[in-house]
Parts: structure tokens; C-alpha cells; sequence
């Protein structure tokens, strides 16, 4: 790589600074230019020409933008910009924005603190509706990370016992959002704790002041009772350290209040029936699941994840890489025919040579089926049960098959058979056909559900003793109450009130317990350092089958930083190894990502996909929802080819159906023809498998 010898300053005013000292300002197009190739990397003529000037015939925008090329060139004396159909900035250029996009990834957040400026000062994009959509947006993300760094510096010079130090980043969070209460909170407590008691008081009637005439709203109980406090003094320190939270609260000891659903269990066992176990969230559902078969010996989980259902085959295919890396003689001891038809799930199994052709029919479709079998019965050699988890995240082709297998092998448990089965799911949350599925087999006699219900006092009792709330009647009865019978927000509170302080002694005014759980987790997220929590929503982004390279890939950062940020949200409990603790966990990180910031990881995770052979079909789902419909409706072709040579022709139907209304919108009708072509194709009779 060349050593960089252009700098373009996005923050503030838009300049270009030379090698010798050369400077000079783009003008406003020219800016934005730069500033999109900077942040999106190569992009198509068409689509900056659109951006630029979205009311010219295509071939006068295009006209357009070699003139602007022209003069960055007469501007700069060289080429910044190169490419032919795609056009990207050269190595030789750095970027001030991107440098605060690595600062942010790798946690630094006084380098990112560093660099003053607004996104494109001064200038403004009204008349071009797409492109100023896109810079609001940006100018968004820009705020998100700066209240992000501040935070961060905020909470160290606090530990550090510099609240004077502190002060000055707590009045500029405030200028970045005047109505959060957060950031008039912070500035409250350093002014006490700096020991200007009159100073924080002013501060809390000046919140009154702007909350009333901007949203004619009250403060927040907890504004209040901060106020209560330092008109008192006793407003406490915060500890040095991170409270690091027992064992016993991260996984309590004993399973109670399930005794009923525990003998349903056992009798179904017995029975060979297949178990369904469902419930709301935070219920118990894996923990019962878990227990119970670990009673009766070894299991296996297979965990559904959050976007499985986009890809044909998501779920099967993870399974099958978690009994190869599990089992790896297998792959030496299977004849090889049974090998060959799993390298369809997992293509790494077998050099491409040796891989089989595109199912054509349904001859052999029904070999792959058998062949996948004995490849289950075969690799749960051993193990009496697998546990089928959060299973409304299973996409279709998984279940279809697992239909078959365990469908023709009742009752379960039989020696050389298919082994037991346990699947959990969300109340209310199965597709149409899961739900067919569990209400038929019920009724054959096949399957038994248990439907967990709210946990009784008594038992809830034995939870809060088992974790250590204190045997305070009235503190316990608050705590259920708020918790609504639900144990997984009884777990969440307590972590939360020990990592606060305010779990022993006097029982708080306050208790941390919004109405909806997943506010509750997002209080406990706002605790994460900057690089864990843009982490975690990389991961979010993802949904499933990440890992630390992945992760990396997408934000930019070194493998050593997400490794660090890894270590962290496992042991805050929002990751266990490459998955999310909990569903709800997930969705609250997810719902956490601002706008601004959720385009663009997706347009991060889309790349990353592409770069590791991720499968079409997500990729595509990531572009779309990164903004990119024209790179979404090329990989809804290739996922439309793949799903054909797999014999799964509706998919292949409704991925090509979904590439032509998107060439379609991006004025591609030669393109959308041509998709909706081979829909009719793949929807005739006698369908031969793409090529």
C-alpha cells in the first residue's frame, strides 16, 4: 500500500490538503462525492450520477459527473478518484471521517473526541432528496458515536475521581441532545461531586425549564430523586470497578416451580413422544429443556437464530458444522456416497471435484434425505436427546426435514433410531406451518406441548433465595410484582440492583424495573464500554453465525480489539460464545442501533458475507436493508440459482420475483425482464437445475 498523500477533511468545513501543502475546497458535489466514496467505497457510475443529479437524464448526469472527475483532477493535479464503471477513492487518500470511524471501532475515544467538526459544514443537500437523506443520516452517526466517546470519558474521569475534568464533556453531551435527561443527570452529579451543591441544583430547575417548554413533560422519577438527593448530600460515589456478578445470579442453582410440567415430561419420555415446550419470554424454557434432559444423560442444542428463515437450509446446515467439528472421524468412517450428500449442507466437506451435481428430481431429493439420516443417527451416537432452541427461528427447509426424519421413527429413543427430541419455542411466535405441525402431531399422539405458565409465589420465593435477594418480605414482594411472574426479568433486576449497589441494605426508592424487559436489558447495555457495545450490535447486525473475525471484518477493526470487546460482553452476559444469552438480549441490543447507524452495518455485514462465501440469499437481505437495492437484486440471483441446483424451486421462484421488482425499481427493465423470465422457468414442469 502506498503511503497516503491527499487528506480530505470532511469534519467542518469540506478541504484537501496536498503532499507539499497544497490546499483547496471542493465545491458542494464535489464534497458530497468524496465524501460517499469515503464512507460507501466503489460505487457505480449510475448510482453517484442519480445521487448528484437525480433530475438529469442518465446519460447528462453521467455527462455531469466526468466533468466533476475533470475538475478534482485540474483541482488536486492528480487522480483521487479512479475506476471505470465503479469508481473509488486511490490508497493515497486518507479521510478524517474514516480515521473516526477506526477510533470508535478500537474503543478510542479520546482520538475520537479529538476531531471537532460537523459532517460537511456549512453545506447543504435539500435539492437532492437521496443524497441528503444519506448525509443526515451520516450526520447522524456522527453524533451517536461522539455521545457514545463522551460517555465513555465521562464514566472514566468519574472513576478516576476527575469531575472537573469530567464537566466539560458533560455540558458538550448536553449540547449534543439539550432534552436527555441522561446527560442533565451526568452534569447534576459532577457539579455535587465536585462540590458545587448549588451549581447541580441549577442545573436540575434548568432541566425542569427545557423539558417543559420543549416537550411539556415532567422529569423522570429518577431526574428527581437525583435532586432529592443532592439537596440532601447523600448522593453516592460510583464504585471504581465493575461489580462482578455471582455465579449463582448468573445461573441459578435450582429449577424451581416446574414440578407439573417436569412430570409431563417424564411420562412423554417414556412415551418416545416428540416435546414442544413453550412460554413467554424470560419463561424458563431452555432452562427446563436443558435440566431435563440432562437428567437422563447426554444431549446436544441446537440453537435457532434471529434471520435463519431468510436462507433455505440456514439451521440444518449449522447443525451439521457443529457434529463435524464435534465428530470429525465421522467423515472417515460414513460410506461415501452419505458424505457426499451432506457436502450440500456443508460444501467444505469435499473438494469442489468431488461434490455431487444439482438435485434435479425428487429421486434425489429423497437420497439426500436418507443419506442425511444416517448422518444424525450416526453423530448422536451416544447421546440420548438434542434440544432444539428457540425454535420459531428454524427456517422451513430444516423443519421439512426434520419432519421426515422423526416423523418416520416414532416413538423415539429406540436403539439404532433417531434420539429423543425436546424443541422451545416462543408462545405465539411459530410460522403457520410449525404451528400445523405441533397442533397434528399433539393430536396424533405424537407430540406432547407444555405450555409454561407464570411461576407461581411460592416458588418465585425460592429463585430470589437462591440468588440472594435479601429475605426482606416487602423488598421481594415489589420485585415479583414489577417482574410479572417472569423469572428471566427477576434475573435481569437483580443484575442490574447488585451492579448499581442497591441489592443489600436499605431497599432502594426506586427500583430499576421498567414495564417492558427489554428496556430493563438496555439499561444494563448502557454499562458497556464503546467498543463492546458497537461490537454487540455488529454481532445483532449479523444475527446469525458470527464470530470475532466476522465481527471484525465488519467494523474495521483489529481481531486483538474484538477479542478484548468479546471478553467483555461474555462476562456482562450479552454473548456466550458466538451467540446472543438470551433472545431477548438480542432483540434489545438490535432495537438499540440508532437509524443512522443500522444502514450502514448492514452494508458492512453484507460485504463481510460476500468476502467469506456467505449465502446469497442473506446477503442480499443485508444489502436491501443497507440501502443498496442494486447489489440486493444481483444476490437475489445468485440465491435464486443456488436454491435451484438445490431442487428448492419455490425459493428459487420467489428470490428471482424479488431481483425483478428491485432492477424493476432501479430502472433496469432488461434486467427485471430477464429475472421474471426465469421465474416462469423455474415454475414449469420438467425444470432443469441452473448452470
Amino acid at each position: 500500500m502506498k503511503s497516503a498523500s491527499w487528506r480530505v477533511q470532511l469534519l467542518g468545513p469540506p478541504l484537501l490538503s496536498g503532499p507539499l501543502g497544497q490546499e483547496g475546497r471542493p465545491e458542494r458535489k464535489l464534497a458530497a462525492l468524496l465524501a460517499y466514496l469515503a464512507l460507501e467505497g466503489a460505487t457505480s457510475r449510475s448510482r453517484l450520477a442519480g445521487l448528484l443529479w437525480p433530475d438529469s437524464p442518465e446519460p447528462t448526469a453521467r455527462n455531469n459527473l466526468s466533468q466533476l472527475l475533470r475538475k478534482l483532477r485540474l483541482l488536486v493535479g492528480t487522480d483521487l478518484i479512479v475506476g471505470a464503471d465503479l469508481l473509488d477513492l486511490t490508497e493515497e487518500v486518507t479521510v478524517d471521517l474514516t480515521t473516526a470511524r477506526e477510533h470508535v471501532a478500537r474503543g478510542r475515544t479520546a482520538d475520537l473526541l479529538a476531531l471537532s467538526g460537523d459532517f460537511l459544514a456549512g453545506l447543504r443537500y435539500d435539492d437532492l432528496p437521496d443524497l441528503d437523506d444519506w448525509i443526515n443520516a451520516e450526520r447522524e452517526r456522527l453524533t451517536e458515536w461522539r455521545g457514545l466517546a463522551l460517555r465513555a470519558e465521562i464514566d472514566r474521569l468519574e472513576r478516576s475521581g476527575e469531575y472537573s475534568r469530567a464537566l466539560p464533556h458533560a455540558r458538550a453531551l448536553l449540547d449534543l441532545d439539550p432534552i436527555s435527561e441522561d446527560a442533565w443527570r451526568r452534569l447534576m452529579r459532577l457539579h455535587y461531586l465536585a462540590g458545587d451543591r448549588p451549581a447541580a441544583l441549577r442545573a436540575y430547575h434548568r432541566c425542569k425549564e427545557v423539558l417543559r417548554r420543549e416537550l411539556r413533560t415532567e422529569p423522570l422519577p429518577e431526574t428527581v430523586a437525583l435532586a432529592q438527593n443532592i439537596d440532601r448530600g447523600s448522593v453516592p460515589v460510583t464504585p471504581t470497578a465493575r461489580t462482578v456478578l455471582p455465579l449463582e445470579v448468573l445461573r441459578p442453582p435450582h429449577l424451581v416451580g416446574r414440578e407439573r410440567e417436569w412430570a409431563r415430561l417424564e411420562a412423554a419420555w417414556a412415551a418416545g413422544q416428540w416435546i414442544f415446550i413453550s412460554g413467554e419470554p424470560g419463561s424458563g424454557k431452555t432452562r427446563l429443556a436443558l435440566d431435563f434432559a440432562g437428567s437422563k444423560g447426554g444431549y446436544i442444542v441446537y440453537a435457532g437464530r434471529p434471520g435463519d428463515r431468510v436462507q433455505p437450509w440456514a439451521t440444518l446446515s449449522r447443525m451439521t458444522r457443529i457434529n463435524t467439528a464435534r465428530r470429525p472421524e465421522l467423515t472417515q468412517q460414513l460410506d461415501p456416497w452419505v458424505l457426499r450428500e451432506e457436502s450440500r449442507l456443508v460444501p467444505e466437506l469435499l473438494p469442489p471435484e468431488e461434490r455431487p451435481a444439482p438435485i434435479t428430481n425428487d429421486e434425489d431429493l429423497l437420497r439426500f434425505r436418507e443419506a442425511h439420516m444416517i448422518w444424525t443417527i450416526k453423530v448422536h451416537e451416544g447421546l440420548l436427546s438434542n434440544i432444539c432452541d428457540d425454535w420459531q427461528f428454524f427456517d422451513d427447509h430444516t423443519n421439512q426435514m426434520g419432519m421426515y426424519m422423526f416423523g418416520t421413527s416414532f416413538p423415539l429413543g429406540q436403539p439404532g433410531g433417531m434420539p429423543r427430541l425436546l424443541a422451545t419455542f416462543r408462545r405465539g411466535e411459530l410460522p403457520p406451518e410449525a404451528e400445523a405441525l405441533v397442533r397434528q402431531t399433539v393430536e396424533l399422539g405424537i407430540a406432547v406441548l407444555i405450555d409454561l405458565e407464570p411461576m407461581e409465589d411460592r416458588a418465585a420465593d425460592q429463585l430470589m433465595t437462591d440468588v440472594g435477594v435479601p429475605a426482606d418480605p416487602t423488598l421481594r414482594a415489589r420485585l415479583w410484582r414489577h417482574c410479572a411472574g417472569n423469572p428471566h426479568f427477576l434475573l435481569e433486576t437483580v443484575k442490574l440492583l447488585l451492579e448499581a449497589g442497591q441489592l443489600h441494605g436499605t431497599p432502594p426508592e426506586q427500583l430499576p424495573l421498567p414495564e417492558k424487559l427489554s428496556t430493563l436489558i438496555g439499561r444494563r447495555l448502557e454499562r458497556l464500554s464503546p467498543p463492546a457495545l458497537q461490537t454487540a450490535r455488529a454481532a445483532a447486525v449479523l444475527q446469525s453465525d458470527f464470530d470475532p473475525e466476522g465481527v471484525a471484518g465488519m467494523l474495521g477493526a483489529s481481531l486483538l480489539d474484538i477479542a478484548r470487546a468479546w471478553e467483555e460482553l461474555e462476562a456482562a452476559q450479552v454473548l456466550s460464545g458466538h451467540r446472543f444469552t438470551h433472545d431477548l438480549v438480542y432483540e434489545a441490543v438490535h432495537a438499540g442501533i440508532p437509524a443512522s447507524v443500522r444502514g450502514l452495518l448492514h452494508r458492512a455485514a453484507a460485504r463481510t458475507l460476500e468476502d467469506r462465501d456467505g449465502h446469497a440469499a442473506r446477503v442480499a437481505r443485508h444489502w436491501l436493508d443497507g440501502g443498496k437495492p442494486d447489489l440486493a437484486a444481483r444476490a437475489y440471483l445468485r440465491a435464486a440459482r443456488e436454491a435451484r441446483d438445490q431442487y428448492l424451486l419455490g425459493d428459487a421462484a420467489r428470490f428471482y420475483l424479488l431481483a425483478a421488482d428491485l432492477l424493476e425499481g432501479e430502472g433496469d427493465t432488461r434486467g427485471a425482464a430477464e429475472a421474471r423470465e426465469a421465474f416462469e422457468v423455474v415454475t414449469s414442469p420438467g425444470v432443469p437445475p441452473a448452470r
